[in-house]
Protein backbone atom coordinates (compact mmCIF):
# COMPACT_ATOMS: atom_id res chain seq x y z
CA UNK A 1 0.00 0.00 0.00
CA UNK A 2 1.22 3.54 -0.76
CA UNK A 3 -0.81 5.34 1.89
CA UNK A 4 1.16 7.65 4.19
CA UNK A 5 1.67 6.32 7.72
CA UNK A 6 1.17 8.17 11.02
CA UNK A 7 1.90 7.21 14.61
CA UNK A 8 -0.06 8.95 17.38
CA UNK A 9 0.59 8.66 21.11
CA UNK A 10 -2.44 9.08 23.33
CA UNK A 11 -4.37 8.00 20.26
CA UNK A 12 -7.14 6.09 22.02
CA UNK A 13 -9.23 9.14 22.94
CA UNK A 14 -9.62 12.89 22.77
CA UNK A 15 -7.51 14.93 20.35
CA UNK A 16 -5.34 11.95 19.43
CA UNK A 17 -8.27 9.79 18.36
CA UNK A 18 -9.97 12.67 16.54
CA UNK A 19 -6.78 13.40 14.62
CA UNK A 20 -6.38 9.69 13.77
CA UNK A 21 -9.88 9.57 12.28
CA UNK A 22 -9.27 12.87 10.45
CA UNK A 23 -6.01 11.65 8.92
CA UNK A 24 -7.69 8.43 7.77
CA UNK A 25 -10.85 10.01 6.39
CA UNK A 26 -9.57 13.31 5.01
CA UNK A 27 -5.93 12.72 4.12
CA UNK A 28 -5.76 9.03 3.20
CA UNK A 29 -3.43 7.99 6.01
CA UNK A 30 -3.11 4.68 7.76
CA UNK A 31 -2.58 5.34 11.46
CA UNK A 32 -1.10 3.54 14.45
CA UNK A 33 -2.63 4.70 17.72
CA UNK A 34 -0.71 4.17 20.96
CA UNK A 35 -2.41 4.30 24.32
CA UNK A 36 -1.74 3.24 27.91
CA UNK A 37 -5.32 1.90 28.19
CA UNK A 38 -5.26 -1.52 26.51
CA UNK A 39 -9.04 -1.95 26.26
CA UNK A 40 -9.55 1.52 24.84
CA UNK A 41 -6.87 1.24 22.17
CA UNK A 42 -8.15 -2.20 21.14
CA UNK A 43 -11.74 -0.99 20.90
CA UNK A 44 -10.97 2.15 18.91
CA UNK A 45 -8.52 0.52 16.51
CA UNK A 46 -11.07 -2.19 15.73
CA UNK A 47 -13.73 0.46 15.17
CA UNK A 48 -11.48 2.29 12.70
CA UNK A 49 -10.70 -0.97 10.88
CA UNK A 50 -7.59 -3.13 10.75
CA UNK A 51 -6.65 -1.96 7.25
CA UNK A 52 -6.64 1.67 8.40
CA UNK A 53 -5.58 1.50 12.02
CA UNK A 54 -3.11 -0.38 14.20
CA UNK A 55 -3.72 -0.25 17.95
CA UNK A 56 -0.75 -0.70 20.29
CA UNK A 57 -0.87 -0.80 24.09
CA UNK A 58 2.16 1.22 25.25
CA UNK A 59 3.50 3.04 28.28
CA UNK A 60 5.45 5.72 26.43
CA UNK A 61 7.56 6.52 29.50
CA UNK A 62 9.26 3.17 28.88
CA UNK A 63 11.71 3.91 26.05
CA UNK A 64 11.85 0.31 24.84
CA UNK A 65 8.06 0.07 24.65
CA UNK A 66 7.85 3.27 22.64
CA UNK A 67 10.74 2.25 20.37
CA UNK A 68 9.16 -1.15 19.71
CA UNK A 69 5.88 0.57 18.83
CA UNK A 70 7.72 2.66 16.23
CA UNK A 71 9.30 -0.49 14.78
CA UNK A 72 5.92 -2.26 14.69
CA UNK A 73 4.31 0.74 12.99
CA UNK A 74 7.12 1.09 10.44
CA UNK A 75 6.85 -2.56 9.44
CA UNK A 76 3.02 -2.46 9.40
CA UNK A 77 3.28 0.57 7.11
CA UNK A 78 5.41 -1.27 4.56
CA UNK A 79 8.63 0.29 5.84
CA UNK A 80 7.61 3.93 5.94
CA UNK A 81 6.63 6.56 8.49
CA UNK A 82 5.37 9.97 7.42
CA UNK A 83 4.01 11.65 10.53
CA UNK A 84 4.54 11.42 14.30
CA UNK A 85 2.01 13.10 16.60
CA UNK A 86 3.37 13.27 20.17
CA UNK A 87 0.05 13.82 21.84
CA UNK A 88 -0.13 11.80 25.08
CA UNK A 89 -0.32 13.87 28.26
CA UNK A 90 -1.36 13.84 31.90
CA UNK A 91 -2.04 16.48 34.56
CA UNK A 92 -0.06 17.22 37.72
CA UNK A 93 0.83 14.11 39.73
CA UNK A 94 2.27 15.87 42.80
CA UNK A 95 2.37 19.23 44.56
CA UNK A 96 5.14 21.79 44.77
CA UNK A 97 3.11 23.69 47.35
CA UNK A 98 2.91 21.13 50.15
CA UNK A 99 4.20 17.69 51.16
CA UNK A 100 1.46 15.66 49.49
CA UNK A 101 3.11 12.30 50.17
CA UNK A 102 4.51 13.06 53.59
CA UNK A 103 8.09 13.18 54.88
CA UNK A 104 10.96 10.75 54.71
CA UNK A 105 11.37 9.12 58.12
CA UNK A 106 15.17 9.26 58.04
CA UNK A 107 15.81 12.75 56.68
CA UNK A 108 12.65 14.55 57.79
CA UNK A 109 12.53 16.08 54.29
CA UNK A 110 9.77 15.68 51.71
CA UNK A 111 9.72 12.44 49.74
CA UNK A 112 10.82 12.81 46.10
CA UNK A 113 8.26 14.39 43.84
CA UNK A 114 6.21 12.14 41.60
CA UNK A 115 7.35 13.49 38.25
CA UNK A 116 5.21 11.32 36.00
CA UNK A 117 3.78 14.54 34.57
CA UNK A 118 7.20 15.51 33.23
CA UNK A 119 7.99 11.90 32.26
CA UNK A 120 4.87 11.65 30.05
CA UNK A 121 4.50 15.22 28.82
CA UNK A 122 8.13 16.06 28.10
CA UNK A 123 10.62 13.19 28.52
CA UNK A 124 8.62 10.72 26.41
CA UNK A 125 7.96 13.42 23.79
CA UNK A 126 11.71 14.06 23.47
CA UNK A 127 12.40 10.34 23.11
CA UNK A 128 9.62 9.94 20.53
CA UNK A 129 10.96 12.84 18.49
CA UNK A 130 14.44 11.29 18.70
CA UNK A 131 13.16 7.96 17.36
CA UNK A 132 11.02 9.50 14.62
CA UNK A 133 13.89 11.72 13.47
CA UNK A 134 16.04 8.62 13.03
CA UNK A 135 13.35 6.84 11.02
CA UNK A 136 12.71 9.91 8.86
CA UNK A 137 16.39 10.41 8.01
CA UNK A 138 17.84 6.91 8.10
CA UNK A 139 15.09 4.37 7.35
CA UNK A 140 12.53 5.96 5.04
CA UNK A 141 13.32 5.31 1.39
CA UNK A 142 12.42 8.96 0.78
CA UNK A 143 13.94 10.96 3.68
CA UNK A 144 11.73 13.37 5.58
CA UNK A 145 8.57 13.51 7.64
CA UNK A 146 6.32 15.55 9.89
CA UNK A 147 6.26 15.89 13.68
CA UNK A 148 3.37 17.43 15.59
CA UNK A 149 3.43 17.91 19.36
CA UNK A 150 0.66 18.63 21.84
CA UNK A 151 1.46 21.37 24.30
CA UNK A 152 -1.04 23.79 25.88
CA UNK A 153 -1.62 27.49 26.29
CA UNK A 154 -0.41 27.00 29.87
CA UNK A 155 2.96 26.20 28.30
CA UNK A 156 2.94 29.78 26.98
CA UNK A 157 1.09 31.57 29.76
CA UNK A 158 2.06 29.74 32.97
CA UNK A 159 -0.76 28.65 35.28
CA UNK A 160 -0.05 28.48 39.04
CA UNK A 161 -2.46 25.62 39.92
CA UNK A 162 -0.55 23.28 37.56
CA UNK A 163 3.18 24.10 37.84
CA UNK A 164 4.45 20.69 36.72
CA UNK A 165 2.06 20.56 33.78
CA UNK A 166 2.91 24.15 32.82
CA UNK A 167 6.63 23.39 33.01
CA UNK A 168 6.37 20.25 30.89
CA UNK A 169 4.29 21.99 28.25
CA UNK A 170 6.59 25.03 28.17
CA UNK A 171 9.43 22.60 27.54
CA UNK A 172 7.63 21.24 24.48
CA UNK A 173 7.19 24.76 23.08
CA UNK A 174 10.89 25.50 23.53
CA UNK A 175 11.86 22.16 22.02
CA UNK A 176 9.83 22.73 18.85
CA UNK A 177 11.26 26.20 18.33
CA UNK A 178 14.81 24.97 18.91
CA UNK A 179 14.63 21.93 16.63
CA UNK A 180 12.70 23.39 13.69
CA UNK A 181 15.53 25.25 11.86
CA UNK A 182 17.85 22.22 11.95
CA UNK A 183 15.22 19.61 11.16
CA UNK A 184 14.02 21.59 8.15
CA UNK A 185 17.34 20.95 6.41
CA UNK A 186 16.60 17.23 6.78
CA UNK A 187 13.11 17.69 5.28
CA UNK A 188 11.44 17.29 8.68
CA UNK A 189 8.82 19.77 9.83
CA UNK A 190 7.88 20.12 13.50
CA UNK A 191 4.94 22.11 14.87
CA UNK A 192 3.08 22.43 18.14
CA UNK A 193 -0.61 22.56 19.09
CA UNK A 194 -1.51 24.60 22.18
CA UNK A 195 -5.20 24.18 23.05
CA UNK A 196 -7.10 26.33 25.49
CA UNK A 197 -9.86 24.67 27.54
CA UNK A 198 -10.87 21.65 25.48
CA UNK A 199 -12.76 18.54 26.62
CA UNK A 200 -10.51 15.47 26.64
CA UNK A 201 -9.75 12.61 29.02
CA UNK A 202 -7.12 14.86 30.58
CA UNK A 203 -9.95 16.74 32.26
CA UNK A 204 -11.48 14.89 35.24
CA UNK A 205 -15.27 14.65 35.26
CA UNK A 206 -15.55 17.07 38.18
CA UNK A 207 -13.46 19.58 36.23
CA UNK A 208 -15.70 19.19 33.19
CA UNK A 209 -18.73 19.94 35.38
CA UNK A 210 -16.98 22.91 36.97
CA UNK A 211 -15.78 24.48 33.73
CA UNK A 212 -18.48 23.40 31.31
CA UNK A 213 -19.08 26.81 29.75
CA UNK A 214 -19.94 25.98 26.14
CA UNK A 215 -19.21 29.45 24.80
CA UNK A 216 -15.68 29.33 26.27
CA UNK A 217 -14.83 25.71 25.40
CA UNK A 218 -12.70 25.03 22.33
CA UNK A 219 -14.10 22.21 20.16
CA UNK A 220 -11.83 19.41 19.04
CA UNK A 221 -12.66 20.44 15.47
CA UNK A 222 -10.27 23.38 15.95
CA UNK A 223 -7.43 20.90 16.47
CA UNK A 224 -8.40 19.23 13.19
CA UNK A 225 -8.43 22.63 11.53
CA UNK A 226 -4.83 23.12 12.69
CA UNK A 227 -3.77 19.69 11.42
CA UNK A 228 -4.71 20.39 7.79
CA UNK A 229 -2.05 23.02 6.93
CA UNK A 230 0.60 20.99 8.80
CA UNK A 231 -0.16 17.99 6.59
CA UNK A 232 -0.51 19.96 3.36
CA UNK A 233 2.18 22.65 3.65
CA UNK A 234 5.67 21.10 3.57
CA UNK A 235 7.29 24.42 4.51
CA UNK A 236 5.18 25.12 7.62
CA UNK A 237 7.45 24.44 10.58
CA UNK A 238 8.50 25.78 13.97
CA UNK A 239 5.00 27.12 14.59
CA UNK A 240 3.28 27.32 17.96
CA UNK A 241 -0.42 27.15 17.19
CA UNK A 242 -2.86 28.35 19.84
CA UNK A 243 -6.25 26.67 19.56
CA UNK A 244 -8.81 29.07 20.93
CA UNK A 245 -12.53 28.50 20.32
CA UNK A 246 -12.86 28.21 16.52
CA UNK A 247 -9.58 29.97 15.74
CA UNK A 248 -5.98 28.84 15.21
CA UNK A 249 -3.48 31.56 16.16
CA UNK A 250 0.21 31.47 15.22
CA UNK A 251 2.09 32.50 18.38
CA UNK A 252 5.46 33.93 17.38
CA UNK A 253 8.54 34.19 19.56
CA UNK A 254 8.73 37.37 21.66
CA UNK A 255 10.81 40.23 20.34
CA UNK A 256 14.30 40.61 21.80
CA UNK A 257 14.08 43.27 24.51
CA UNK A 258 17.71 44.42 24.13
CA UNK A 259 20.25 44.49 21.28
CA UNK A 260 22.68 42.46 23.38
CA UNK A 261 20.21 39.59 23.63
CA UNK A 262 19.66 39.60 19.88
CA UNK A 263 23.44 39.69 19.36
CA UNK A 264 23.83 36.58 21.52
CA UNK A 265 21.34 34.62 19.44
CA UNK A 266 22.86 35.86 16.19
CA UNK A 267 26.09 34.02 17.06
CA UNK A 268 24.72 30.66 15.94
CA UNK A 269 27.95 29.42 14.39
CA UNK A 270 29.83 30.07 17.63
CA UNK A 271 27.15 28.29 19.69
CA UNK A 272 27.28 25.33 17.33
CA UNK A 273 31.03 25.08 17.86
CA UNK A 274 31.06 25.20 21.66
CA UNK A 275 27.70 24.09 23.05
CA UNK A 276 26.46 20.97 21.30
CA UNK A 277 26.77 17.93 23.55
CA UNK A 278 28.68 15.09 21.93
CA UNK A 279 32.49 14.96 21.91
CA UNK A 280 34.79 16.30 19.20
CA UNK A 281 34.15 16.53 15.49
CA UNK A 282 34.22 13.22 13.65
CA UNK A 283 33.14 11.40 10.51
CA UNK A 284 29.96 9.33 10.68
CA UNK A 285 27.95 7.43 8.10
CA UNK A 286 24.72 9.34 7.41
CA UNK A 287 22.35 8.71 4.50
CA UNK A 288 24.98 6.33 3.07
CA UNK A 289 27.60 9.09 2.89
CA UNK A 290 30.50 10.18 5.07
CA UNK A 291 29.45 13.32 6.91
CA UNK A 292 31.42 15.52 9.29
CA UNK A 293 29.56 15.88 12.57
CA UNK A 294 30.65 18.66 14.91
CA UNK A 295 29.80 17.82 18.51
CA UNK A 296 26.50 16.14 17.87
CA UNK A 297 25.21 18.36 15.06
CA UNK A 298 24.44 16.99 11.59
CA UNK A 299 26.44 19.55 9.61
CA UNK A 300 29.45 21.81 10.03
CA UNK A 301 29.11 24.93 12.21
CA UNK A 302 27.14 27.67 10.50
CA UNK A 303 25.38 25.24 8.17
CA UNK A 304 22.85 23.59 10.50
CA UNK A 305 19.89 25.94 10.66
CA UNK A 306 17.49 26.86 7.85
CA UNK A 307 15.43 30.04 7.66
CA UNK A 308 11.94 29.56 9.11
CA UNK A 309 9.31 31.19 6.94
CA UNK A 310 6.57 32.93 8.91
CA UNK A 311 2.93 32.11 8.09
CA UNK A 312 1.27 34.58 5.75
CA UNK A 313 -1.59 35.10 8.22
CA UNK A 314 -1.57 35.54 12.00
CA UNK A 315 -4.57 33.27 12.43
CA UNK A 316 -7.21 31.31 10.56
Amino acid sequence: MNSPIALITGGGSGIGLAVAEHLINQHGYRVAILDVDSERVKRESERLGSSNCLGIHVDITDYNQQANAFIQTFEWGSNRLDLFFANAGIGDTDSLYLDAYGLDEQTGLPKPLDLRTVNVNLDAVIQGIHISRHIFTEKNSKPGGKIITSSSVVGIYANHPMPLYSTSKAGVVGLVRALAPVYLKDKITINCLCPTLIETNLMPKHMVREFHVPEETTPISTALKAIDPVVQDHSLTGQIMELTLNEVVFKQKPEYSRKNIKWMFDQSEMWERVCAPVGESSFVKRNNADTIVFKGLPRKPGDNAAYIKLPTEESF
